[in-house]
């Protein structure tokens, strides 16, 4: 990594083939590979440094080799990011090479619109966004006219107010200026202009013609000038949608859409019971005395034996019909239910709960199935909602998420446009994220 020092960091921006490499060469004694017309030589952001200066050189906006705007701008603060000290990088002066326009074009606009996101995240305690009082534009040409620089000067006006207006900041628009240089250096190989060999010097600098040697004590003089550095700072976010992590104007240009189509759920539905399961009893309540009659000797009572007799000769009758076998079982069943009919008429006990004669309505509630009291524990298991039985599915329909640990009444988790869960990879090229951004000193990783 290379730790900033006393040198001065020199950052070059713009277009293909205006110039950049050129420039650090000549200029600023770096080693930087100088590439020749609209042919890209840069195909990276690349720091050049020698004992003087640190030179970032990087590829031209509209670049020759295909490659886009974003990706360059990307690539240029990634390398910041690797070469900062505490998430900060400082640059001295920001050199923006473009050609000659009267126009404020698209393109002069998207490379303003680069130059002022490298304060998006600036301290505005301590600087007022203004990143143009450290510009220095430098036009590639013999400019006779100074209205060929207003395209430029125009789109850095239009880039730093659209900051002031997302900021909110209380600022003086008229402040907003941006200084220039034309500049054509005819010497740079053997087959230059014989026209300006001829010129005196004078006619040739009224041209803003230079020599290689007199060029780069002209710039050295421009951006001595000017009064103001520019701090880079890196922060820390991530999307609620996709899996980007880091300073936002490093994030990927793919994303999962929010609208068209939006996120959803992954929803299943299905049927359940809103309450618990409990014990109760299945059968229909029947009244019983809680007390029962006995012999208090233990012995068999007359009454139980004339009883006995009585539902046998009872029971005999009709089962006669059914033969020999039809009578024996009357005549036992007879006999057990007379016997306890007799037990009941021949007791003079009462409950001992109601303290009703056993003749009179029971004083407790009993399971006809099971024929336990009915407060003892029962004999099925039932849900409360509904009282039907545990084997039965459920009354109510709900309708819940497949993704774990995702709550349905809160936010979407899968992609509607391409199924995955949201917090992958993104989708589509040009979506904007939806950026939350970490609390000054919380915790990264649990971030």
């Amino acid at each position: 990594m290379h730790v900033q020092t006393g040198k001065k960091t020199i950052l070059a921006i713009g277009g293909t083939g205006t110039g950049k490499s050129t420039f650090g060469r000549i200029v600023f004694g770096v080693d930087a590979i100088p590439g020749g017309g609209s042919d890209s030589i840069t195909k990276q952001t690349v720091l050049y440094e020698n004992d003087k200066y640190k030179y970032i050189d990087t590829p031209g906006f509209s670049d020759s080799g295909g490659s886009d705007d974003s990706e360059i701008f990307r690539n240029m603060l990634t390398l910041m990011q690797e070469n900062s000290i505490n998430n900060k990088f400082k640059i001295d002066f920001i050199l923006w090479f473009c050609l000659e326009s009267e126009r404020c074009d698209q393109t002069l606009q998207r490379g303003a619109s680069f130059i002022q996101k490298l304060v998006e995240y600036a301290d505005l305690n301590e600087f007022d966004g203004n990143i143009w009082k450290s510009v220095l534009i430098i036009i590639k040409g013999p400019m006779l006219s100074p209205n060929l620089c207003e395209g430029a000067k125009i789109a850095a006006k239009f880039a730093m107010m659209k900051f002031i207006n997302e900021k909110n900041l209380d600022f003086d628009e008229c402040t907003v200026k941006v200084d220039h240089l034309a500049c054509w250096i005819f010497d740079l190989n053997d087959n230059s202009n014989g026209i300006y060999k001829t010129m005196s010097v004078e006619h040739r600098l009224s041209w803003n013609v230079y020599l290689k040697e007199e060029i780069g004590e002209k710039v050295i003089q421009r951006i001595s000038s000017l009064p103001f550095g520019v701090e880079i700072s890196f922060i820390q976010a991530k999307c609620r949608r996709c899996n980007c992590l880091g300073d936002p104007r490093l994030f990927d240009k793919s994303c999962h859409p929010n609208i068209n189509p939006s996120p959803k759920h992954n929803i299943h539905t299905e049927r359940y019971h809103p309450s618990n399961l409990i014990r109760d009893h299945s059968g229909p309540v029947i009244l019983v005395h809680s007390d029962r009659p006995r012999s208090s000797t233990g012995k068999i009572l007359p009454t139980m034996i004339s009883g006995a007799i009585t539902g046998a000769a009872a029971a005999v009758r009709p089962a006669a019909a059914a033969g020999p076998a039809g009578v024996a079982a009357g005549t036992i069943a007879g006999s057990i239910v007379g016997a306890a009919a007799g037990v009941i008429l021949s007791s003079n006990e009462k409950c001992r709960d109601c303290h009703r004669s056993f003749l009179d309505q029971g004083c407790v509630r009993q399971c006809s199935n099971c024929g336990r009291f009915w407060g003892e524990s029962g004999c099925r298991w039932k849900y409360v909602c509904c009282g039907w039985e545990e084997t039965r599915s459920g009354c109510e329909t709900r309708h819940i998420c497949r993704t774990p640990e995702c709550d349905i009444e809160i936010s979407p988790c899968i992609c509607g446009a391409c199924g995955m869960l949201l917090g992958t990879e993104g989708c589509m090229k040009d979506i904007e994220h939806d950026v939350v951004y970490n609390d000054e000193g919380s915790d990264t990783e649990s971030f």
